[in-house]
């Protein structure tokens, strides 16, 4: 389905059309047209499978062709990290960059200014509230927020912010929120707590659920059935051979994320740490040290898991096996991206024999077993098991990538860029237009959306042409690769 086929107004689409999305991914084409008619809704979707674009296309829709007070915030979207709620911020930016409709990021971890910022906005009123929930039960003990008029309430990650613990948070600022609401809950897993959950807050809802895809068939998994006492010596030995390069190493806690800083720091090793104790200029500067290539080695927590951006990482490593399978699978998703390659390794102890079984049996084939290091046995209850794989190998990836062949097109970057170019009319050179750069243009309706804010948001922008988009379509078995959403 394309975007055009759906009933969405023209500011939308022509802001589609700059941002080179033609058609709809499944839980898009899925979602959309219940969210249009407000109603309840549960989509249980993965990271990268264009959720966030699902519900802020309608939301925006809605907001412009609906009666809203101007004094007042309609729309909260809660999500788990600060690291989400800017990237919602930064894909609303570029989705509602012709509409005038205006969002408000708030998170904690920023200086006095911020918070100031924050206050005035949320007093004056604002379209869409994109928060963390700590950071907005903090407004609202406060009396600097008023939520009583809120029509629209959005989660983002529900079984993450969850198993954050913000159940209770959530529930307290739900009764802040009138019962005549349209409540829309996105997440990656639905377990019964969310479940549960979801039927103390919503009425009637429909439930969309699209299939958990499996790793990209070029990442190379494999696994060290070790104990965990070798875990340490077994990172010593990957990176023997060859030094870390765009490596990011998981662990399970932020306390064991501490230690293994410290330790590869000094064994001389380029690395960095990321976990929720670090104030937010302080994540801010190591993911873009990250990102500009000045870290080769970033330790991190789940934090790091989902809605992170970078396309060009050549190993995960998890230190721990995750407990949800499917975390597993958002982990070793940061590698092979864009077409890349790229290996997974999970050290799995005697504590994780359970946590692997689990990501076996959801992968539907065994993880290949890598040989350990001279001197090393493998736990007495794991070395019949990791027989079953292929010793001595790194295993070749075996899941399949569930993104499809269209995605694999728009994640080879440029070449589908310029699709319909020709057809296009021009704009003028002093109106912008809301671009995303290189990695969001194939990203941007995930949680890793980002588009490029021109000056003046916020403002009703002023378009030379419109009907330009219309000849998209007529480019199409040229050859040429269609841009679509990772």
């Amino acid at each position: 389905m394309y975007f055009e086929d759906l009933p969405l107004c023209d500011d939308l689409l022509d802001a589609l059309y700059d941002m080179h999305f033609d058609e709809c991914t499944p839980v898009q084409e899925q979602c959309i047209p219940h969210i249009l008619e407000e109603k309840d809704l549960i989509g249980i979707a993965q990271t990268g499978t264009g959720k966030t674009a699902a519900y802020l296309l309608p939301i925006i829709n809605l907001l412009m062709t609906k009666p809203h007070p101007d004094d007042a915030v309609n729309c909260l979207i809660m999500a788990p990290t600060r690291e989400l709620a800017r990237q919602i911020d930064q894909a609303l930016q570029g989705f509602a960059y012709y509409t005038g409709i205006q969002g408000v990021a708030v998170y904690g971890g920023n200086d006095g200014a911020r918070y100031d910022q924050e206050v005035k906005s949320l007093t004056k009123g604002a379209d869409i509230v994109i928060a963390t929930p700590g950071r907005l039960i903090s407004h609202l003990s406060l009396g600097k927020l008023d939520l009583s008029r809120t029509t629209h309430l959005i989660l983002d990650e529900a079984d993450r912010m969850l198993d954050m613990g913000f159940s209770e948070d959530i529930l307290k600022i739900v009764e802040c929120l009138p019962k005549e609401r349209q409540t829309i809950l996105f997440s990656a897993t639905m377990p019964e707590k969310i479940n549960t959950f979801a039927r103390r807050i919503m009425n009637d809802p429909v439930e969309v659920r699209i299939a958990v895809s499996k790793p990209a068939e070029k990442i190379s998994q494999s696994v060290y059935i070790c104990r965990e006492t070798d875990k340490t010596a077994i990172i010593n030995h990957i990176f023997a051979d060859k030094a870390p390069e765009r490596v990011i190493l998981f662990a399970g806690s932020k306390q064991k994320v501490k230690e293994l800083y410290a330790t590869l720091s000094r064994k001389g090793f380029n690395v960095a740490a990321m976990h929720s104790d670090l104030q937010q200029v302080e994540r801010d500067d190591v993911m873009n040290r990250f990102k500009a290539r000045q870290i080769d080695l970033l330790v991190a927590t789940d934090i790091v898991a989902r809605g992170i951006d970078i396309d060009d990482i050549t190993m995960v490593i998890n230190f721990d096996a995750p407990r949800d399978a499917e975390d597993y699978v958002h982990r070793i998703g940061r590698t092979a991206r864009a077409g890349r390659e790229g290996r997974a390794i999970t050290l799995v102890g005697e504590r994780d024999m359970p946590a692997l079984r689990a990501i076996e049996s959801l992968l539907g084939e065994p993880v290949p077993r890598a040989e350990l290091p001279e001197g090393m046995t493998a736990p007495e209850h794991g070395r019949s098991h990791s027989d079953k794989g292929e010793k001595g190998k790194e295993g070749r990836g075996r899941g399949r990538d569930g993104r499809g062949k269209k995605d694999k097109q728009g994640d080879k970057g440029r070449a589908g860029r310029s699709h319909g170019r020709h057809d296009r009319p021009r704009r003028e050179k002093k109106s912008e237009s809301p671009n995303a750069s290189d990695s969001a243009a194939n990203n941007s309706q995930s949680t890793e959306e980002q588009s490029q804010q021109p000056q003046g948001e916020g403002a009703k922008k002023k378009r030379t042409h419109r009907g330009g988009r219309r000849h998209r379509r007529g480019g199409k078995g040229n050859g040429e690769a269609t841009p679509t959403q990772a």
